[in-house]
């Protein structure tokens, strides 16, 4: 007996032990996520796998201290501000999510779950902020995916809100376990990024000369991910060797692609800092917990669930008041405002830092959706653009504030969420292109 309570008490330190070196390993990492975020960038990194494989021992806390470093330049911890529950804004969400709710629960309650009736019909759970839930003046895609005959949406989105408080409050998860959806929608990263001026932090005092040799890089770096060639990552001080083996491919691979735009990008990527792509990383692991949380609720569930990530369109700054909720805020609060305390001032040069943050930013989705095989991104990058040029409109004509384009667009966006939800793109396709998918249609 005391020879079996010896053996038990060796396990029994032996498993705490374990955990504790798990836990210092986590520590080390999110350490060096701060110093060297390049090393987390790319599903291979091997940082990136080892904290993947410990992902039960990250610190929410200080996971989420690192972004506030970013923003306060310490260690300190300050309180999350998102405005999505406070405010005028808070009491819209409010009204809209109750009403969304009770339509949600007259179509649940008519039978809408009956398969051998409506074999067609899904319920789709949508997480997020404002592209899903724009409270009063404009249809956001969770209106126009309401209207959808063969489709229930339980809508958890807030304007406003903020990934972190997605994952704290848990509420995800909750209706997620209730609900077993056919389809989870997830929007966020935006206020993360630019409520209270947070995009100043992004933004390097001194811009890289136009001649360093990691323009160039990059610019083969945008060149190929275009095409969807599937190259790394490039990191924030450097990109990967190995171009080399699309060289004689590469004129053919520019010429596929909007030049100008590519031109932009580039030039947009000298003003941005090494702490954009801290946050861009902190970010991506705050992603990876939340559909590692959705897997464990029910494994079961998980391996038939479609999940869609959207990374946003290439904003425009802008400080004019529009009717709507902009009557009463300050419309360039998000972009132009901090562009300018930056000292940025010119309108190309702070579209052009706008683009790249996005096109990193979505890139950063795509590149973690490839890490399982029901993650699909929508991609409406340029797409406004390409809208008002084929409408013959003037540059801006489409967007209804700094942030959110015009209700028109948000409903040819939708088409692009259907597609994925009703199985009409190819099956070994999980990212889809909006100005591509409109080009089909429009001209079919």
């Amino acid at each position: 007996m005391a020879f079996l309570f010896f053996l038990s008490g060796m396990n029994s330190y032996s498993q705490n032990d374990s955990s504790r070196f798990k836990t210092n390993i986590v520590s080390h990492l999110l350490d060096s996520l701060w110093s060297n975020p390049q090393s987390f960038f790319n599903k291979n990194d091997t940082n990136w796998r080892l904290l993947c494989d410990n992902l039960h021992q990250v610190d929410m806390n200080k996971l989420q201290n690192i972004t506030y470093s970013i923003y306060n330049g310490s260690d300190a911890m300050i309180e999350n501000e998102s405005n999505a529950s406070k405010g005028l804004m808070g009491t819209l969400n409010k009204n809209s999510s109750d009403q969304r709710l009770r339509r949600f629960n007259r179509k649940i309650s008519n039978g809408f779950r009956d398969n051998n009736k409506h074999p067609e019909n899904k319920v789709v759970l949508v997480e997020g902020d404002s592209w899903f839930e724009y409270p009063m003046f404009l249809y956001d895609i969770t209106d126009y995916l309401m209207t959808k005959d063969n489709l229930a949406v339980y809508s958890l989105a807030y304007g406003g809100d903020w990934v972190s408080n997605m994952i704290a409050g848990g509420e995800y998860r909750k209706e997620y376990a209730i609900l077993l959806p056919d389809i989870f929608i997830i929007s966020g990263g935006g206020n993360d990024m630019l409520q209270n001026h947070r995009l100043m932090n992004f933004l390097s005092q001194t811009p890289i000369p136009e001649d360093n040799s990691f323009l160039e890089d990059y610019r083969e770096y945008v060149i190929l991910r275009q095409n969807s060639i599937p190259v790394a990552m490039c990191k924030a001080d450097f990109c990967p060797p190995g171009y080399q083996a699309y060289a004689d491919s590469m004129n053919r691979y520019k010429n596929n692609i909007d030049t100008a735009l590519l031109e932009q990008i580039v030039n947009g990527r000298r003003y941005i800092n090494k702490y954009y792509y801290t946050w861009l990383v902190s970010l991506k692991l705050e992603y990876k917990i939340l559909f590692e949380t959705l897997r464990k609720t029910n494994f079961s569930h998980f391996d038939s669930l479609k999940i869609i990530t959207q990374g946003y369109d290439y904003a425009i700054p802008n400080d004019t008041r529009k009717f709507g909720i902009r009557m009463f805020e300050n419309n360039g609060r998000w972009l132009k405002e901090p562009l300018e305390i930056r000292g940025i001032y010119d309108q190309a040069t702070q579209e052009d830092i706008i683009k790249a943050l996005m096109f990193d930013f979505n890139e950063m989705l795509i590149e973690l959706g490839k890490e399982y095989p029901n993650i699909y991104h929508v991609d409406s990058r340029g797409f406004t653009s390409f809208l008002e040029k084929r409408d013959h409109k003037k540059h801006g004509a489409y967007w209804y504030d700094e942030l959110h384009p015009n209700d028109e667009v948000f409903k040819e966006i939708t088409k692009a969420f259907m597609a994925v939800i009703d199985d009409e793109i190819p099956k070994n396709e999980r990212v889809v292109n909006v100005i591509n998918l409109n080009k089909q249609n429009y001209y079919q």
